[in-house]
């Protein structure tokens, strides 16, 4: 079998493959509600029927002050977590594991009408006070318990692209003069410790591999958290890169090598993405080891049943594997 298609165990949840679907917001909350309506259970029903390995939701708040704009998803409010159960309900019917990431914008926050918070106060945003940082810690952790109860079978706790965890993270973002500034990574430790203990399952981290400045973390000193992630309890690294720089070259494969040395640095399960259109881009990632994930974006967005069909190709399906009317239509590729 390619090894593609091989099952993995990741934390004691299996996945069916080694193919996921990024995670990408939508900014379809029409109503500005933060709450999941009808376009994002037809979106990820689809994305499930084409059977990935997983699936990781969009950026989604755990308050009121983390929406990256006025139209993303939120997990804190009854409302939300109501319609998001329902759309955990309705991926698990297609056997796909399904995540939500855990996000707070932090100062790159585009909501309108509220307040915008960070490390540090500047003309439009409140640097955060120790009442303020030990609030959101425990939104990120009710956030993670809301997760559970909706069904979710892992969560993504979202380090990356200069939102609130990068910004302190980074000194780019962080020159605070207390113990967050002086250790910048303790924000994150904190986030996590609390995410891990409420969700009781696996959970991912998205950290920016390379911030692409010189004076930002180096790609050594983002392996070390990335190391120090895994020994807080998360489980795969989904190495992304970029947050406050002009990435300098978008290409195919671009970000991959940032996995593969967070693999090897840390010894740990990794995730890739960033231009990855074909199957043997795919396979080759995964068969050489460069990660152990590959998460597709805009390749499900223009096809989700890439995946289905690249595996019936191979004869890895047959009709009882999927619904009738979809193996009539995978028939017609020969």
């Amino acid at each position: 079998m390619i090894k593609t298609f091989e099952p993995l165990d990741i934390a004691g949840m299996q996945i069916k493959n080694r193919v996921g679907v990024a995670p990408m917001c939508t900014y379809l909350c029409e109503k500005k509600d933060g709450v999941a309506n009808d376009f994002h259970f037809t979106h990820y029903t689809n994305l499930a029927l084409g059977q990935p390995g997983l699936i990781i939701q969009e950026a989604t708040a755990v308050n009121e002050f983390g929406y990256i704009s006025d139209n993303c998803l939120g997990i804190f409010n009854p409302r939300q977590k109501e319609a998001l159960t329902h759309l955990v309900s309705l991926v698990h019917r297609y056997d796909t594991k399904f995540g939500i990431q855990l996000a707070h914008a932090g100062n790159k926050s585009r909501r309108s009408n509220t307040l915008r918070f960070g490390p540090m106060t500047t003309d439009d945003v409140v640097g955060m006070s120790q009442i303020e940082i030990d609030r959101f810690i425990q939104d990120f952790s009710n956030s993670a318990k809301a997760a559970r109860a909706c069904g979710y079978d892992f969560v993504e706790i979202h380090g990356a692209h200069g939102y609130l965890i990068n910004q302190f993270l980074s000194p780019l973002t962080n020159q605070r003069d207390d113990e967050y500034g002086q250790d910048r990574t303790l924000f994150l430790k904190q986030v996590t410790q609390a995410v891990v203990k409420a969700f009781e399952g696996p959970v991912f981290i998205r950290l920016s591999g390379d911030e692409y400045d010189p004076m930002g973390n180096s790609v050594e000193d983002i392996q070390k958290i990335g190391a120090l992630c895994l020994s807080l309890g998360v489980c795969l690294l989904n190495i992304s890169s970029g947050g406050f720089a002009n990435i300098p070259h978008i290409g195919p494969l671009y970000q991959v090598h940032l996995a593969t040395q967070m693999k090897q640095a840390t010894q740990g399960l990794v995730a890739t993405a960033g231009l990855i259109t074909e199957a043997e881009q795919v396979a080759q990632i995964i068969d050489s080891g460069q990660s152990d994930i590959v998460l597709l974006g805009r390749k499900f967005l223009q096809d989700p049943y890439f995946l289905l069909k690249w595996k019936y190709k191979e004869g890895l399906v047959q009709e009882k594997d999927v619904f009738a009317y979809v193996y009539r239509g995978l028939r017609s590729l020969k």
